[in-house]
């Protein structure tokens, strides 16, 4: 699992190392979709039609069961295959300089497994955890990836999660600093299936299944309001989707643009 610390920089980008824990998982989310290799590669070779990020469950689908959020929602394909969907949960741990970890979640392997069964039972035919390492500013320039603390965590998730087929994908990410401020991010170079650049690492692949109701509900909801809304010629960068809480509508923005609801100008990353 160790790959040589081989760097490339990023575009410009705010702390995540100090961001506070209860906005960490969403602020790396929105850093990480902000960062254009990363469209290449967490799709594990396939290419997004959209991605949506912190979506409710209950969006317009009538249902009371399920009413927790989707960390990260899809549709996508293979270069000459059918579309699907696959949806992902994000956890992410820190790693500081010395190679110490924090917010690894050893003791919540079985709460995360619940939450992707939630996922799945959902009607989600993929489904993944994405394990988002944020390293300090030097880690990665002076020490292997990963540490061997962070090794036991993996192989934790590991042998939970290929009992379920759910897929698991991990992406160690560094800011780089500048002074009193982050300047943007580093990615770690390696190589995984003969590609030369590929800063996620494909630790377990999902196990497809039938997409059902009623996240087939909700896809189509997702789906339609991008196909009316996508068309913007004077802007060639991905967009995402998201949804504000304050106003509640859905809305799509550039990756690059700032955390803010297109229609109130909310903080969507500081929305519980």
């Amino acid at each position: 699992m160790t790959v040589a610390s081989q760097l490339v920089d990023v575009a410009s980008a705010s702390s995540l190392f100090g961001t506070p824990s209860n906005y960490r998982e969403k602020a790396t989310m929105w850093r990480v979709f902000s960062t254009t290799v990363i469209h290449g590669f967490l799709p594990a070779g396939r290419i997004f039609r959209w991605f949506a990020l912190n979506l409710p469950m209950d969006l317009l689908t009538g249902s009371s069961e399920f009413t927790s959020d989707i960390d990260i929602v899809s549709r996508l394909r293979p270069y000459n295959g059918q579309w699907t969907y696959k949806t992902w949960e994000v956890k992410v741990s820190l790693i500081c300089k010395d190679g110490s970890a924090r917010s690894l979640k050893r003791g919540k392997v079985r709460d995360t497994v619940k939450q992707l069964k939630a996922y799945r039972a959902f009607g989600s035919p993929e489904v993944a955890l994405l394990d988002v390492y944020v390293c300090e500013s030097g880690y990665l320039s002076r020490h292997r990836f990963p540490p061997d603390e962070v090794v036991q965590a993996i192989r934790a998730k590991q042998d939970a999660l290929v009992q379920f087929g759910f897929g698991y994908q991990i992406l160690p990410i560094e800011y780089r600093d500048g002074g009193d401020m982050d300047v943007g991010l580093r990615l770690l170079r390696g190589t995984r299936n003969n590609m030369p650049f590929n800063p996620a690492f494909d630790s377990l692949p999902c196990t497809p299944g039938e997409v059902r109701e009623p996240f087939t509900r909700f896809a189509k909801r997702i789906g339609d309001f991008f196909e009316a809304e996508r068309y913007e010629p004077k802007h060639k960068c991905f967009r995402q989707i998201v949804f504000c809480r304050e106003c509640r509508t859905l809305g799509l923005i550039h990756t690059r643009s700032r955390s803010s609801c297109p229609h109130c100008g909310v903080d969507l990353i500081v929305q519980s």
